[in-house]
């Protein structure tokens, strides 16, 4: 008689340690995989599926239910954005004053808004509103088996539920981002100004004098490209969920940890790319 006898702990552990940046390299050509399709599929979800297209515009921009009422995601990043300029504000005014530079207040947000600050915040706002209910739809529709039943009536499902709300994302971010940029201008000008008692005149004039409108344009090309990076990675999770509810919970959870770290770092590729080779700030007028 043979006995078999379960591997050792250690033994385990080795053949775990072996396979893990395999798996992690299959799990990366997935990723990759998926994001081409995506894409390519953007062109025949614009011309095929124009009226599911001006739903999703319409929903990621203005939400559905109770969230429709306070505006959607537009006012929601709105509001993030104002208590992350209110934050930025005080946090650069202490630090400028301890240097006897408080009159520079208008010059940080002129620089560290429209660069830094706003294009992280409305990422992440973005992951959390409309990336989650994205994850959260596809994952049911999985998890019921809609999404092989589009297939089996001969609907593509990559460009009818994925390139649809990339292509949805990418128009609506734009009002989105505007609203969130003059969130963030005004938190940090209205806590300088009117907490700090910095002089209105002070502030406008250093702010008018560094923001540039390049600036602003590079600005809008980071959102865009963050929006990108965001809807692709929900929809990612929520098109490949298992486990029922559970599963799909889990798939909404990975897939905000995964956008959080793929924000930050789509904003330092983006930024390297758009500043990377000016060492000076221009001033204007």
């Amino acid at each position: 008689m043979n006995l078999r006898y379960p591997a050792s702990t250690a033994r385990r552990r080795f053949v775990n340690a072996l396979s893990t940046p395999w798996r992690l390299l299959g799990d990366l050509g997935d990723h990759a995989d998926f994001y081409r399709k995506a894409i390519l599929a953007a062109p025949t979800a614009a011309t095929r599926h124009k009226t599911e297209q001006v739903r999703l515009i319409a929903e990621v921009g203005m939400s559905t239910g109770a969230l429709a009422v306070i505006g959607g995601a537009s006012v929601i990043t709105l509001f993030i954005t104002l208590f992350a300029g209110v934050t930025g504000g005080v946090q650069t005014f202490d630090t400028l004053r301890n240097l006897s530079l408080e009159a520079l207040g208008g010059f940080a947000s002129a620089i560290f808004n429209p660069r830094l600050l706003t294009p992280i915040v409305a990422g992440v706002a973005l992951s959390a509103t409309v990336g989650s209910g994205f994850t959260a739809q596809l994952g049911a529709m999985r998890v019921a088996e809609e999404i092989d039943a589009l297939e089996v009536m001969g609907v593509r499902s990559i460009p009818y539920l994925v390139s649809t709300r990339l292509i949805a994302g990418m128009i609506t971010i734009i009002p989105i981002f505007a609203m969130a940029l003059v969130g963030g201008w005004i938190g940090w000008k209205l806590v300088q100004v009117n907490f700090f008692g910095l002089s209105e005149g002070t502030y406008d004039h250093y702010m008018d004098t560094f923001i540039q409108n390049s600036d602003i344009g590079y600005a809008f090309i980071q959102a865009v490209g963050i929006a990108v990076v965001v809807i692709l990675i929900h929809t990612y999770y929520g098109y490949n969920a298992t486990g029922g509810p559970a599963g799909v919970g889990e798939a909404v959870g990975k897939a905000v940890r995964t956008t959080l770290i793929a924000v930050i770092s789509a904003e330092m590729f983006i930024s390297f790319a758009l500043y990377g080779t000016s060492d000076v700030f221009r001033i204007s007028g």
